[in-house]
């Protein structure tokens, strides 16, 4: 991510969003960058790879931004910007039984219970495989959701021997997921 007089470009290897205040500060933005990428009389070799690595990509207004990498993007009345990842939501659900008549949490995890390695507990039985489980809600977390760092971070310590014990604590944030599905 990189900020410069106003402007906000967020680059993913070959994805980029450019935020601007305007059309023309966005205007100004692209003019910049363009002209940073001009070749110089110096010679220089690195300068010529970009200025051929610029001639490959072509930059292009999509317009306002409603989707990107999965991430839901939505301008609220007020103008700030709320991001969210209903299908990233919708697949962990399904993989960990989402059921409508299962009543949701408020919390993510039970904020007296602090996880432990449980040796001797029971064997954890499941359907679907705990680490990938993990994987993605930390997909989640990282993106959008920071409310589910503890929770997710707690459950991760586990992922090499998860126990029953660990199951319980996933399907506790799957039903604060299911709560905050739209959030």
């Amino acid at each position: 991510m990189y900020y410069r007089r106003g402007s906000i470009l967020i680059v993913y290897i070959d994805d980029c969003i450019l935020a601007t205040n305007g059309r023309e500060d966005m205007e100004k933005a692209i003019k910049d960058l363009a002209d940073k990428l001009e070749i110089t009389e110096k010679g220089d070799i690195m300068e010529k790879a970009v200025k051929e690595l610029a001639n490959k990509f072509e930059i292009t207004d999509k317009g306002d931004i409603d989707e990107y990498l999965g991430v839901k993007v939505e301008t609220q009345r007020d103008r700030s910007i709320k991001m969210s990842q209903p299908l990233l939501i919708r697949q962990i659900l399904e993989v960990l039984g989402f059921n409508e008549r299962t009543k949701g949490k408020s919390t993510p995890a039970i904020a007296s219970m602090i996880l432990h390695g449980d040796i001797d507990g029971e064997q954890m039985e499941t359907k679907w495989e705990y680490a990938s489980m993990i994987g993605q809600m930390d997909v989640l977390e990282k993106s959008t959701r920071p409310d589910l760092a503890y929770a997710v971070h707690q459950c991760a310590q586990f992922s090499a021997n998860p126990k029953a014990s660990h199951k319980v604590a996933v399907l506790c944030i799957r039903k604060y997921l299911m709560e905050t599905k739209n959030e």
